[in-house]
Order: structure tokens, then C-alpha cells, then sequence
């Protein structure tokens, strides 16, 4: 027994000095249990959730009740001090009461005897004021006292503040409390005046009681009856501690807390009433509250230590704690053994699966026990397998459909393995003329490249095979079987053929292509040689309007391509034109629209210029990315000139009609003028001849008279044809205004013809805006257009109106005849309305016809007015 107590002492110390050694495989379970498993985590979040909330409530809920115990505590104290304050000022009133009697029952004489008699007998009194009742006179003296001692009588005290203020006031005073020198017990003198009959204050009654007394201030001191409590009655205006439930009466009379030495105090000394928390002057925690006395205003306070007052509350709170402690110890428990049986299904699915990735047994389904998430997870590891039993079999066809791919490709695909063929497909053959991969295969690679290219071949094979790095797509000359060369486009990444390192090679034939683009450049030759014997040119730009291409030019080059142009915008070269058209050309080329005869103008090195016109289109590439514009250029500078020598032209033979008009209105006007004057002042003299003869042949030469009356006729006819004549030449009318010879054109019209004519204006003096050139344009204008009515419009109806802008006069002519039809403006010898358009072009106006066949025709014409000739009118 000894030996074996001896061999398990050994084992228990062997096993506690390896404990430490032990210690991280320990950690290592705990971890790999409750740290790195699901287990661990789920235990651990539900516990943390649950005990958060439990603790949580549990401190909420202690926090709370200490609130409200606090504030149920706080209001009962407070109730207690105001009680007591209450019960303090009732005894005070009723002393002064009491007092205030016996003094209006004095006799009238204030004599000793009567005085003690009285006093003697008045035991009320001597029950209320132990320490003595006195009478003192006017004169400050003491008249009588009870109980009579020894040097009472008589005793002087009309300097004591309480006996002064009686006699200021002739109320009741409650003087300062004071020690008693012979009882030396605190007291306390209650004064009252004693009036006489016509209410004048004759004497003093005072009253002396002794604070702790039982029937005063005694249950303050008495401890046994304050219990835990504390009392307190302090006087504030007198800074004295007038009573304390304390171990002794020594604090009676003693001087209050300073200011700043309890800022709970130094609130209620203020006037707050209620309660709080403070530190006493023991250092001791304590629940204070505190009300005044309003007789005296002496404070009462009540004090509980806190420890006392908090007991229920704290006790409480550690009783929640432990029952805290007991429910988290019982959630851990019932948690790990919830979990760990919950989680057993799953544990048996892991071994499970652990055992097939290790491969002590085949890759299989499992058995689903429970419906549960465990169930799905294992259900879901089934439909695993499944998929990847199908995925094996797909791999397999993937597998075979890949080599057949391989060997089906359009594409050469061929494996390289140390510098020889090792496989390659039917399009490699192709690519290289054999008839077998027996020609192919083992040969050495070099063999198949061009002579020039082995030294490249050799480098990209090494990169390919040593360094693991592709080689991006090339172009490069083999050769096949019989010798000829073929062009191919190949790239190789690097590849692992039968557990050896090799290089996959893609090569696609472009022999084709190679000589397609071969003879594209000998096609661009013979264009750029056609294009430059044209006389138009070749542009290219790109996407930046950069210049990247030009062929031709021997239009205005000599046959030379300006080479300084290309890697230019035309920006740089200085292209001109005006902004309207340059801004349509932008949105143009933005839209990636084609565009035609774009003119422009481009400076040349020399100092002189060149109008260019070309047209073009865009560029896209086989993605359908947009790349920039190409098209045809031509030199139209000879074009622009001879367009401008028109021009100018054009303008001075319209300058020349408009002097020839200007000409011819001059000679109108003096022609009408010297056929008023000369021709119209001679018929005028005959006519008067020729009517003095008519009368005087009446009487005497009948047939003499017949002939005269004939010749009067005559004379009226030709007057009347002169007048026609200079109307038509230029009316007088006109020297009136314009206003006034439209009025008289509208009239004449109406007169002569039949036609409704309606003239309307919004400014009577529009005339007034225009010169006398412009006057008479318009004139004629109307004057034409209302001729032209009554030749070939077969209207009924015309309208006249004449607006006035603010920089130009509107002239609308509207008539509801036959209107004009298309082709009739462009008649032969029809200058009618050509000679208004000219008339109106010539003074910078507008002039436009809206005319239907049946649907009338309507004339507009605008002319220009300046700010300084509407200065002063209605629009300026």
C-alpha cells in the first residue's frame, strides 16, 4: 500500500511538473473545438447573445430600480423635513401666541408685586419658558422676572437687539439664540409688546425656552428617537447650528458649515428645497433634505447615510447577480449539450467526408437522417457527387471532342519537344506538303523554317520552353516538303506533352493573303500614279483631322505632292472659311456623314491664296470603329475668281440700273414739270380765249358758236389727257408726301377701274421715315403692281398694308384674282415685277411674291430704315 500511495504521488508529480509542456496541446484541442469549429462559434454567439442580453437586463434593471428608489427615498426624507419644519413653526407660533396673551392680560399698572403675582400664577407659561418669563420697561430695566433669582430684577437690557426691534416694530421678536450662562443650555427669548388702551407699546414681555427642551427642540438631540436618521436645525442668517442629533449637545450653538465647504448645503442656504446627495463632514456619504421654518426661516435638515438609505437597493442588485451567475453557468451548459447533440448528424457527415478526400474509401453518397439544415448540407454533398461523377463522364467526351477539335482545326497545331515534331494535327501537314506524320514527326523543327529565320526560331523556342513565356503572334516564311515557301502567322505558350516540358505552337496559313497584299500595294501604286496625273487630288485624315495621306496635286503643284502637309491638322495650315460654313462642317464630319463641296481657302508659302473644294467620307474599320475621312480634292480658285468678277459685275450694272432709274424719275419729274408749266399754261390761255369766244358767238354766229363749243371740247380733252400725262409722269401729289399720293393712287384706281381697293396703315407719317428715293420706289412699286391688277389679275378685291418696323417699312399688296401661275414671272418682255425686284434689291430690301393659280396673288416688300430717320417717330 505504502509503495503503490508512493507510486501514485509520483504519477500525480510527474503529471503536474508536465503540465506546463502539455499546456499548448491543450490550447491546441481547445481552439481546434471551440475556436476553428462551427460548434465553437455557434455556442459562443449564442451565448454571447444570450448573456449580453441577460447581464444587460440585469444591470438595466438594477440601474432603473436604484432610480426609482432613489427618487421614492428622496420624496420621503424631503416629506420628513418638511413635517418636521412644520411641527417647529407650530410650536414657535404657538409660544408667541401664548406670549402675545399674557401681555394683553397685564394689568394697566406695571407695578413688581402685580407683576409676580401674576407671573407666579401663570403656569402655562412657566411649562412653555422654563428658562424664565420677565417684564422689562421703557426704560430698558427689568420690572418683574419668574423664577425671581438673584439679579434678575432690574437687570438693564434695552441694548439687546430683540427689545429694540419690539419697540421699532410693536411686533413679535424672536431674538438670536444664545448659550445660557447658568444652565448653560441653549436658549432661546421669545419678545411680544405689551400695549396700552389707545394701543401704544408700554412694556416688553419676553419668554425664554431652552432648545432642548423635550417640548422644543429635544427630539433633535435625542438619538435613540432620530434612529438612523440625522437632524439637523440650523439658523442661516445667524450662521449657528442650533440643534443635531449627534453623540452630544456639544454642536449646539456652534458656528454652520462655511460656504464652499458643502455645495449641497450652500443650495439650501440658498433656498432650494429638497433633497440630495453630499458628503458630511465625517467624510460619510449621506442622503440630505431640507426645508425652512417661515416663522424663523431656520433650516431643517434630515440626513441618511447613503450605505443605510441604498441597503434594499444593493442588496437587491447582488441577488439578481448571483441568480445572474447561476443562469449563465446553466446557458453554457445547456448550450455545449444542446449543440454538441444537435450537431451529431454533422460530425458524421465531416468523418465521412474526410474519409472519401483521404481516400480510404470511394467517392459515394451519404445516408440523409434528419430533414433538417444538416440534412440539406448532406443532401446538397450528394448532389456533389453526382455532379461530379457527371462531370467525370463530360470530361472524358470534353477530352475526346478537344483532340478531335485538335485535329480538325483549320489552323496548324503541332507540339515542339526538344527542337522535333511531336504531334501535329491534319492542318499541319497540310501547312508543310506531307503525306504522313511519319515525315513529320522526330524531325527537327529548323528544318521546316526558313533558312533566314533560324536564329529567331531558335530564341522564341527557348523563351517558350526554358522561360515559360508565350510568344505573341508573328509572321514568318517555312518551308514545305518540296521546298517552296509558305507564309504563316504563328504563336506558341508553353505545354507539358507526356510529363515533359514542350511548346504548343497555332500557325495559320496566309500565304494568300501575303500575296493579296502584295499586289493591293501594287494596285495603291498605279493609283497614286493615276492620281497624280489627274487634276483633282487624294486625302486621307485621321480620327484627330491629322493629315496622313495626299496624292495628286498637279493642278496646283506642278505635279509636286505638298509633303509638308502630312502629320498637320488643318488648323495648323492655316484652312480658312467663314464660321456659318466651318460650323456645318463640324457637325458634319461629327456625324460621320459623307459631305460634298466643302470650299475653303488655303494660304499658300508665298503669301497667296487658294480656294479648295473637296468632298469625302468616313473611315471605319472591320470592328466598325470610326478611323477618319478620306475623299477628292480640286483647285477652284479660278472657279472664285471668275465668281467674284460676276459678282462685281452684277453689282455695277444693278448700281447703273439703279442710277438710270434715279435718271429717269430726274427726267420724269422735269418732263411733268415743263408740261404743267409751258404746255399746261398755253392750253390754259387757250381754253380762256376759246370760252370768250363761245360766249360772244352765242348771240350773233350761231354756226361761228357750234364751232367754238366744238374747239372748247377739244381744249378740255387735250388738258385733261396733259393732266393723265403728268400724272402718270410723277404726281404732284407726291411733293405732299407718300401718304397722300397712295390715298390718291388708291382713288384714281378705284375711280377708273370699279375695284374695291382698301388701304391700311398703323403710322399716318411712316412717310416721314423715308427719304425721296425710297418714297418713289415705293410708289411705282404700288403703282405697277396696281396696273399689273387691272391688266391680268381679274380681281374684285385688293387689300394695301403698310407696316412699320423698327428697322424697316413692310409694303404687303394682296389681290383676289386669278393669280399668277409659274412659268408666267419668267415670260419674255414681262419686266413688270422684275423692275420692282431690282428697284427694291437696289435699296438693300426684300421683295417676294405668294401667288396660286384661282387663289389670288400677294406682293411683299420691305425696306430698310435707319435709327436717325426714325429719331422722333412713334417706332425709333
Amino acid at each position: 500500500m505504502l509503495c503503490r500511495h508512493k507510486a501514485r504521488g509520483g504519477q500525480r508529480q510527474s503529471m503536474f511538473s508536465n503540465f506546463p509542456n502539455r499546456l499548448p496541446g491543450l490550447l491546441a484541442q481547445l481552439k481546434l473545438h471551440y475556436v476553428s469549429s462551427l460548434k465553437g462559434r455557434l455556442i459562443g454567439l449564442s451565448l454571447c447573445l444570450s448573456l449580453t442580453l441577460l447581464w444587460g437586463l440585469v444591470f438595466f434593471s438594477t440601474a432603473i430600480q436604484r432610480q426609482k428608489f432613489s427618487e421614492v427615498l428622496f420624496d420621503q426624507q424631503y416629506a420628513s423635513a418638511r413635517r418636521l419644519a412644520a411641527d417647529l413653526d407650530a410650536k414657535l407660533e404657538g409660544r408667541i401666541n401664548l406670549l402675545t396673551v399674557a401681555a394683553r392680560g397685564l394689568p394697566d399698572h406695571l407695578t413688581p408685586p402685580i407683576l409676580d403675582t401674576r407671573l407666579s400664577q401663570a403656569t402655562v407659561l412657566q411649562r412653555i419658558f422654563p428658562a424664565g418669563i420677565a417684564v422689562i420697561g421703557l426704560d430698558g430695566r427689568a420690572i418683574a422676572a419668574y423664577p425671581d433669582m438673584p439679579g434678575r430684577r432690574g437687570i438693564y437690557v434695552g441694548d439687546r437687539d430683540h427689545f429694540i426691534k419690539v419697540l421699532e416694530t410693536g411686533k413679535p421678536v424672536i431674538a438670536r439664540p444664545l448659550m445660557g450662562r447658568t444652565l448653560k443650555q441653549p436658549l432661546l427669548i421669545i419678545a411680544v409688546p405689551v400695549f396700552d388702551h389707545v394701543g401704544k407699546v408700554r412694556a416688553v414681555m419676553t419668554g425664554t425656552t431652552d432648545l432642548s427642551a423635550p417640548n422644543f427642540l429635544g427630539p433633535f438631540f435625542d438619538k435613540e428617537l432620530a434612529g438612523q436618521q440625522r437632524f439637523s436645525v440650523i439658523s442661516p442668517h445667524d450662521n449657528l447650528i442650533l440643534a443635531a442629533t449627534d453623540t452630544d449637545t456639544a454642536r449646539a450653538l456652534t458656528a454652520a458649515p462655511a460656504r464652499g465647504m458643502n455645495a449641497l448645503y450652500d443650495r439650501f442656504v440658498d433656498g432650494f428645497k429638497g433633497s440630495g446627495i453630499t458628503t458630511n463632514s465625517r467624510g460619510m456619504v449621506v442622503l440630505a433634505s431640507a426645508s425652512y421654518v417661515p416663522t424663523t426661516q431656520w433650516l431643517v435638515i434630515v440626513s441618511l447615510p447613503a450605505e443605510i438609505a441604498f441597503q434594499p437597493v444593493t442588496a437587491m442588485r447582488n441577488y439578481l447577480i448571483a441568480i445572474a451567475v447561476i443562469m449563465t453557468l446553466l446557458a453554457v451548459f445547456l448550450a455545449h449539450w444542446i449543440t454538441r447533440r444537435m450537431l451529431v448528424p454533422l460530425d458524421e457527415a465531416g468523418q465521412a467526408m474526410q474519409r472519401m478526400t483521404q481516400g480510404a474509401v470511394p467517392l459515394g453518397p451519404l445516408a440523409v437522417k434528419s430533414k433538417d439544415e444538416v440534412g440539406g448540407i448532406v443532401n446538397n454533398f450528394n448532389l456533389l457527387v453526382e455532379n461530379h461523377h457527371r462531370s467525370e463522364a463530360a470530361l472524358v467526351g470534353s477530352h475526346q471532342r478537344f483532340r478531335a477539335l485538335f485535329e480538325n482545326a483549320p489552323d496548324a497545331i503541332y507540339v515542339c519537344n526538344r527542337g522535333c515534331f511531336a504531334y501535329a494535327n491534319a492542318a499541319t501537314l497540310d501547312l508543310f506538303g506531307a503525306h504522313s506524320q511519319d515525315q513529320l514527326l522526330g524531325q527537327s523543327i529548323l528544318g521546316r523554317v526558313h533558312p533566314d529565320l533560324h536564329g529567331v526560331a531558335e530564341t522564341s523556342l527557348q523563351s517558350v520552353i526554358e522561360a515559360k513565356e508565350s510568344v505573341a503572334l508573328m509572321e514568318v516564311k517555312l518551308q514545305r516538303m518540296d521546298g517552296t515557301v509558305v507564309y504563316a502567322r504563328i504563336s506558341a505558350i508553353p505545354f507539358h506533352y507526356e510529363n515533359e516540358p514542350a511548346a504548343l505552337v497555332f500557325a495559320r496559313d496566309i500565304t494568300q493573303r501575303i500575296h493579296a497584299e502584295k499586289a493591293l500595294r501594287e494596285s495603291e501604286d498605279r493609283f497614286r500614279r493615276l492620281v497624280a496625273l489627274s487634276s483633282e487630288w487624294y486625302w486621307e485624315h485621321d480620327e484627330n483631322f491629322v493629315v496622313t495621306s495626299v496624292a495628286g496635286w498637279k493642278a496646283t503643284k506642278g505635279g509636286k505632292i505638298p509633303e509638308y502637309g502630312i502629320g498637320k491638322n488643318g488648323w495648323e495650315l492655316g484652312f480658312r472659311g467663314d464660321d456659318a460654313t466651318w460650323t456645318a462642317q463640324h457637325t458634319t464630319i461629327k456625324a460621320r456623314l459623307p459631305f460634298t463641296d466643302f470650299e475653303y481657302v488655303m494660304p499658300e508659302r508665298d503669301g497667296s491664296i487658294v480656294w479648295c473644294s473637296i468632298s469625302g467620307e468616313p473611315m471605319f474599320d472591320e470592328n466598325g470603329d470610326y478611323k477618319g475621312y478620306r475623299g477628292t480634292g480640286k483647285d477652284i480658285t479660278e472657279r472664285k475668281l471668275a465668281e467674284e468678277a460676276l459678282h462685281q459685275s452684277q453689282a455695277r450694272i444693278r448700281e447703273l440700273a439703279e442710277h438710270q432709274i434715279t435718271i429717269k424719275e430726274k427726267e420724269r419729274k422735269r418732263i411733268a414739270r415743263d408740261l404743267h408749266d409751258e404746255l399746261g399754261q398755253t392750253l390754259l390761255a387757250i381754253r380762256l380765249d376759246a370760252s370768250t369766244l363761245v360766249e360772244h358767238t352765242a348771240a350773233s354766229h350761231p354756226n361761228l358758236h357750234g364751232t367754238a363749243r366744238l374747239m372748247l371740247d377739244h381744249i378740255d380733252t387735250a388738258m385733261t389727257s396733259v393732266k393723265a400725262v403728268i400724272n402718270d409722269l410723277r404726281p404732284f401729289v407726291l411733293d405732299l408726301g407718300l401718304m397722300a399720293a397712295m390715298e390718291w393712287l388708291v382713288h384714281e384706281f378705284e375711280s377708273r377701274n370699279g375695284i374695291a381697293c382698301d388701304l391700311e396703315v398703323d403710322d399716318e407719317n411712316f412717310d416721314r421715315h423715308l427719304d425721296a428715293n425710297r418714297s418713289t420706289t415705293l410708289f411705282r412699286a404700288l403703282q405697277e403692281s396696281l396696273t399689273n391688277i387691272t391688266r391680268h389679275a381679274k380681281a374684285s378685291h385688293v387689300h394695301i398694308v403698310i407696316r412699320t418696323e423698327i428697322d424697316q417699312l413692310d409694303l404687303t399688296i394682296a389681290d383676289n384674282g386669278i393669280g399668277i401661275s409659274p412659268g408666267h414671272r419668267n415670260k419674255k418682255k414681262a419686266f413688270g415685277l422684275v423692275g420692282i425686284e431690282e428697284r427694291i434689291n437696289a435699296l438693300a430690301g426684300t421683295f417676294a411674291i405668294d401667288s396660286a393659280p384661282g387663289k389670288g396673288t400677294t406682293l411683299r416688300l420691305s425696306v430698310p430704315i435707319s435709327a436717325r430717320e426714325n429719331a422722333g417717330g412713334k417706332l425709333a
